[in-house]
């Protein structure tokens, strides 16, 4: 060993990182005061928690996020503010967090209603969900400001109709479910039909059945061509599709059932969005917007209760 010099020079070096934290519970003392005009003893506002919560507002929009954003499970949600705040906390506790915050959201949720029902466009799925291990459906209703999501008994058009009310000339875009043909004849909205599904089904009619290859490559081609830089006009592409059907004759009657809905049942809901920058060609926004309840789903089974 040597005996160093005096410091001939400082390096500096940055390091992120977390401190290590505690959960603390804090007392507040709170002033209550008697009003002669109420006649009754009056405090003032209180916000650091929500009326009767054991938690802080912090710590219990912690457990929402990570229930709803990241998806985890209640027993992982524990375990996490265990390690990471030495925190206890039961399994009931974080569903009662999550009720407080359901009723405490309640008036912005009622929000996301108005806003979706009085949008010009939107966007409508559904997928199967487990509420306490009873089979539910999941609906959704999108647009690009809001997302709204539903737990019903019913896969049947009663809940839409319900939920939306009248939505004459507003455009809500599907796939071909019926729910969303009687949702048009009762509310009056018009619909914009997913391309995306109608490609796959003709593919996949084209992969059966020989003729079929024919509808599936005049469909491809005519989708190229409306959502092209300089698309035709409505009239000429609805042209185009009429020929699908009037210039040729099926002999399998699941191909020209399909056909015939596409190109004669549903023609005026194909090209709503040429020339409407709003509308969408595809329901890929309510797809994407119902992957996170799969993931969901497929990690916690569902809901325990309404």
């Amino acid at each position: 060993k040597s005996a160093l010099s005096d410091v001939v020079e400082v390096r500096t070096r940055y390091v992120t990182d977390i401190p290590v934290i505690k959960a603390v519970t804090t007392e507040y003392a709170i002033y209550r005061r008697y009003c002669k005009r109420c006649k009754k003893v009056v405090e003032p506002f209180f916000p650091y928690a929500l009326p009767h919560a054991r938690f802080g507002l912090h710590l219990m929009l912690l457990v929402l996020i990570l229930k709803l954003d990241k998806r985890l499970p209640s027993e992982q949600i524990r375990s996490l503010l265990k390690m990471q705040y030495s925190l206890g906390i039961s399994d009931g506790e974080v569903y009662g967090i999550l009720r407080q915050l359901a009723e405490a959201f309640g008036s912005y949720y009622t929000s996301l209603q108005e806003k979706i029902r009085s949008a010009l466009v939107k966007h409508s799925d559904e997928t199967g969900w487990r509420e306490n291990g009873e089979y539910r459906w999941l609906w959704l209703f999108i647009n690009r400001e809001v997302a709204l999501y539903l737990i019903r008994e019913k896969r049947s058009s009663k809940v839409p109709i319900a939920e939306l009310g009248n939505q004459q000339d507003k455009i809500v875009n599907s796939d071909r479910f019926s729910a969303y043909s009687q949702l048009a004849k009762k509310t009056g909205c018009l619909q914009q039909l997913c391309w995306a599904h109608i490609l796959r089904e003709s593919e996949r009619l084209a992969k059966l059945y020989p003729e079929a290859r024919y509808v599936h490559k005049r469909l491809k081609y005519i989708y190229a061509k409306a959502t092209s830089e300089n698309p035709p006009n409505v009239e000429k592409l609805l042209h185009w599709t009429d020929l699908i059907v009037g210039m040729r004759r099926y002999h399998i009657p699941r191909v020209y059932k399909f056909a015939r809905s596409i190109c004669r049942i549903n023609r005026e809901n194909l090209f709503r969005f040429v020339g409407n920058p709003e509308v969408e060609s595809t329901n890929n926004r309510a797809e994407r917007g119902l992957r996170h309840a799969v993931i969901m789903r497929k990690i916690s089974n569902g809901s325990r209760s309404e």
